[in-house]
């Protein structure tokens, strides 16, 4: 008989689809069925036939009942719980962590992993009393970076450190690539010259990416770098700030603001480079399709991205806007043999380091898993 699995989300906002697609894959179909649960959202035909679980469900528990005690969300997990009989739940981000460790109290469940993919996310006193008061030797807690799980050990001190462990995302290299447009028909779509160098960045408007040290460090370098141009994808609550920066720094006719693209990933060819200007990132998952792309990385040295990235890119201090034109310059500056040396070095960091493979050969040697394996 197989075992059932239970792969918890707290929403399929991206890029969660593809992350609990990740941990779907560490199951044989022949030994397991997984239910993927989404916690909050609308019922989505799409998501679900992009979901590769066997069984997909959209729990659709509201903004006010999440924010609560979340009485009604345990009510309908414990139910769905206690019919499948679930042997393993993998739980990611904090409400739903939260959830499973109520529904272990009323129905065991032998392993429950519930993984964490921003810093300080047990920093309340709160959660880290309930913690302790839920937390049993068949729970691991894990981080997508190595610095998420030391800034967990750091908070959880009561939790055995052999139990708070890292899981990074990882990338299927065989799914995203060929979701990738050629460079020239994404240039097409964004309106750019074959003629042009261009930098690109990808993420939300928002003041932990720091787009505005970016787009500083390009003004300064545009004088010597005539055929420069940053594109910058994506949307959010800074855009207008941006804008008004790019214009008083004058550099508005070379900088691009696409807004929001869905898959904005699949433009990555267009770049000649990319950038991420973090100030805080728990891994930086848009780093690993940056490298697919084989593209020259510039990254902040900034919690988990020195992980992710190693020597396969560029690494500077973050909100450094000297040193960020510095690096900016240098990789413009390179013969484009030498900048296609640097990219496939960070293109077989990302195809053998992050795989699907590596990450099933982790899991399964667990300790709280190996014995399900099989």
């Amino acid at each position: 008989m197989r075992k059932n699995v239970l792969i918890l989300g707290h929403d399929y906002n991206a890029p969660f689809v593809d992350v609990l697609n990740q941990y779907t894959r560490l199951f044989d179909k022949d030994k397991f069925c997984v239910t993927v649960a989404y916690l909050t959202g609308e019922p989505n035909e799409e998501i679900k036939n992009n979901t590769l679980a066997e069984q997909v469900i959209f729990i659709h528990i509201s903004k006010k009942n999440i924010r609560s005690l979340k009485i009604s969300a345990i009510k309908k997990l414990l139910a769905l719980t206690r019919e499948k009989q679930f042997q393993i739940v993998i739980c990611h981000r904090y409400k739903p962590a939260y959830i499973m460790m109520w529904v272990a109290k009323f129905h065991k469940i032998p392993a429950l992993i519930s993984v964490m993919h921003e810093l300080r996310t047990m920093s309340s006193i709160n959660r880290q009393m309930l913690i302790a008061a839920l937390a049993r030797k068949n729970m691991l807690f894990a981080g997508v970076s190595n610095a998420v799980r030391d800034d967990m050990r750091k908070n959880l001190w009561f939790v055995p450190d052999e139990r708070i462990i890292t899981l990074y995302n990882v990338i299927d290299a065989e799914l995203v690539k060929p979701q990738f447009l050629s460079k020239d028909t994404a240039r097409n779509q964004l309106q750019l010259s074959n003629d042009d160098f261009v930098f690109g960045n990808l993420g939300r408007l928002v003041k932990n990416k720091d787009q505005e040290s970016l787009i500083r460090a390009f003004a300064l370098i545009k004088s010597s770098c005539p055929n420069a141009k940053l594109v910058v994808i994506g949307a959010g609550e800074l855009e207008p700030h941006l804008k008004q920066i790019t214009a008083s720094l004058g550099v508005q006719e070379s900088v691009l603001f696409t807004g929001f693209l869905s898959g904005g990933f699949r433009y990555m060819k267009a770049f000649d480079c990319f950038v991420l200007s973090s100030i805080q990132e728990a891994f930086g998952r848009v780093l690993l399709e940056a490298m697919l792309a084989k593209l020259p990385l510039i990254a902040t040295r900034v919690h988990g991205i020195p992980e992710v990235v190693e020597d396969a890119g560029l690494l500077v201090a973050p909100k450094d806007v000297q040193a960020m034109a510095a690096a900016m310059q240098q990789i413009y500056g390179l013969s484009e043999s030498v900048r296609t040396t640097l990219a496939d070095k960070a293109y077989e960091r990302a195809k053998n380091d992050f795989s699907i493979a590596r990450f099933q050969k982790q899991f399964w040697e667990l300790p709280l898993v190996h014995w399900m394996a099989g």
